[in-house]
């Protein structure tokens, strides 16, 4: 008795040789567009060095608040965060909150004198 190879088996396997370099390409594109996704998400608008530390919007002094509330105008600011240097110096606040008028969430970062430094 003798076994010869099918046409459909030579196909495959020649199909599975080729193809796996492709596979590999893309599985490799698909990395490093998922690594540089991620490594876009961060605050690159601070300044290096900067350090984010999370705090009630009740430690946030009044003026400062005051400040944000009307630079913009409706929202209902209820986070907030302390900006502090590489010394441990507060840099400055942000204040987040949402828009009443639309739900659409609203930043300030507000230095610590009073002036806006961003808001959107």
């Amino acid at each position: 008795m003798t076994i010869e190879p099918t046409r459909d088996l030579a196909r495959w396997a020649v199909g599975t040789i080729t193809r796996r370099p492709c596979l590999r390409v893309l599985a490799c594109l698909g990395l490093a567009v998922m690594v540089l996704g991620v490594a876009g998400c961060d605050d690159g608008d601070l300044p290096p060095d900067i350090t984010k530390k999370a705090v009630s919007i009740d430690e946030v002094p009044e003026a400062l608040r005051a400040a944000a509330r009307k630079t913009i105008p409706g929202v209902d600011f209820k986070e907030a965060w302390q900006n502090l240097d590489g010394k441990g110096k507060l840099h400055s606040f942000e204040i987040r909150g949402q828009q009443n008028s639309n739900g659409k969430i609203r930043e300030v970062r507000v230095a610590p004198t009073g002036e806006i430094l961003e808001s959107e």
